[in-house]
């Protein structure tokens, strides 16, 4: 994922362990019974196909869907079957780091705001309209994480909802 420094692996452990309930989901919970119909359409998404969150950060929408499958695979498998995201682990860790590399890591302008990392992966939820009990969770899991990894750094939360 390009990751470079010890703060920045803090940065993604967390928002994978958040976006996957600590490594035990890969696939989006409220989209189970019923795959999100009506969700998460674009242009891009082929009929009969469901591109809800998968892997451990939630890939989501046609679009990223068909942009990792030709980023990691230079084909459009992830497209034409995108379940094998939640179904595949190497491509469950694939998908998310490669999200992280083309997505999150050029949001984060060479800066360690964890706040630029969440706004990045779900900051049309979590980043608008003031404090968000999610985003504020999301920091609080990178505050221990980066205890472990770099006990000396200092956490900066802004960039999602500060």
């Amino acid at each position: 994922g390009g990751i470079t420094s010890k703060t920045e692996l803090a940065m993604f452990l967390a928002e994978i362990m958040w976006e996957s309930g600590g490594l035990i989901y890969k696939s989006e919970l409220a989209c189970k019974t019923n795959n999100c119909a009506g969700s998460y359409q674009d242009s891009t998404g082929l009929p009969g196909k469901y591109y809800y969150g998968r892997g451990y950060i939630q890939l989501t929408w046609g679009a990223n869907y068909k942009a990792a499958s030709t980023g990691l695979f230079n084909d459009d498998r992830l497209l034409q079957n995108p379940d094998q995201v939640a179904t595949n682990e190497d491509y469950a860790w694939g998908v998310s780091f490669w999200f992280w590399k083309n997505n999150v890591k050029p949001a984060l302008k060479g800066t360690f705001n964890f706040g630029l990392a969440t706004k990045a992966i779900n900051g049309a939820l979590e980043c608008s309209g003031g404090v968000n009990d999610k985003a504020k969770k999301r920091y609080q899991i990178y505050t221990e994480i980066l205890k472990v990894f770099e006990p000396s750094a200092t956490p900066i939360e802004s960039g999602c909802y500060n």
